[in-house]
């Protein structure tokens, strides 16, 4: 119970607990919230496996395979994320979600929520819509990648 407080009371990982909470609730009333849901569900999912877990690991294996085995274990788990929060909710708020993560709103949370910096350089991100065509992106292409896929979906739940 002592390290599940420590890890609440860690930077912001409680406010975006709570977030997502509220979210969550929310999106039964307003099925637009579940985007948001999704992204900040993913989010946690990042910071515990990735921030905890990943960082704080054994050297037994090299970095590349834990990294890449960790991807595989993200991506079903947003895949999972994707497919309940259409069910449950909506498929097109559900989609929404899936649209801001690929263009990067959760990594930009991940440090926002683990009160960091935003990295210079993002050479992690080549599988994001601008990723694909550049490559390395700076600071400020994934804060406008990440403000374009929130407009984006934002546009795909108005017009649903």
């Amino acid at each position: 119970m002592v390290d599940l407080l420590n890890i609440l009371k860690y930077r912001l990982i409680w406010l975006n607990l709570l977030l997502c909470f509220i979210s969550g609730v929310l999106s039964f009333f307003v099925f637009e919230i579940s985007a948001l849901f999704f992204v900040l569900l993913s989010n946690i999912f990042d910071i515990l496996g990735y921030h905890f877990s990943l960082i704080r690991r054994s050297k037994e294996l090299p970095e590349k395979i834990i990294i890449r085995s960790y991807r595989i274990i993200q991506f079903l788990f947003d895949l999972l994320l994707l497919l309940l929060i259409g069910i449950q909710f909506d498929w097109f708020a559900a989609l929404a979600g899936w649209i801001m993560k690929e263009f990067g709103l959760q990594d930009v949370f991940y440090y926002l929520f683990l009160k960091e910096k935003l990295p210079v350089k993002w050479n992690w991100m080549k599988w994001t819509p601008l990723g694909f065509i550049k490559g390395d992106l700076t600071k400020n292409e994934i804060v406008i990648q990440a403000v374009v896929g929130v407009i984006i979906s934002v546009i795909l739940l108005i017009v649903r």
